[in-house]
């Protein structure tokens, strides 16, 4: 299953550099003047050479949960891929996720509602990013235009 990264409003103390491939817009940009986490978003999609395609916008209600063999938290974007309306925390739900058309189902450990906007892209793999408003809002508003962030 392709992996989806989650990103929280957390420092890194990790220095990046600004010059990117960004395959989904079809040349090389060098930015100067990026935000620190534009800067963070540069590097992960540099090392993964993954990268976003399309702004899917803000999700309406997103499952936070844990897998129960590595006890990773995953991101699950309810209205798209949960068995269950209205979980309660600790039940185990299976979460449907559709990746460049194929079907992958993965049993989870319900914990919460996310209590704050998280924006999602789907990357170029398939897999989609999904950032906190906190780490947005740490954006200039070139760099929103730029992610094609309409609400953000």
């Amino acid at each position: 299953m392709q992996s989806e990264m989650n990103v929280c409003a957390v420092e890194l103390t990790e220095k990046n550099n600004s010059i990117a491939k960004f395959h989904g817009y079809e040349d090389i940009m060098y930015r100067k003047n990026t935000s620190n986490n534009m800067d963070k978003l540069w590097s992960y999609f540099h090392s993964t050479e993954n990268y976003p395609e399309y702004y899917l916008g803000i999700a309406k209600r997103l499952a936070i949960c844990k897998d129960p063999g590595s006890e990773k938290e995953d991101w699950i974007n309810a209205d798209h891929c949960l068995s269950v309306e209205n979980p309660s925390k600790g039940s185990t739900v299976t979460a449907t996720i559709r990746v460049k058309g194929m079907t992958y189902t993965k049993d989870l450990i319900f914990i919460g509602w996310s209590q704050t906007p998280i924006h999602e892209w789907r990357m170029k793999r398939g897999d989609v990013l999904r950032l906190e408003q906190k780490f947005i809002d740490g954006l200039s508003k070139a760099d929103k235009r730029f992610l094609r962030i309409h609400n953000g």
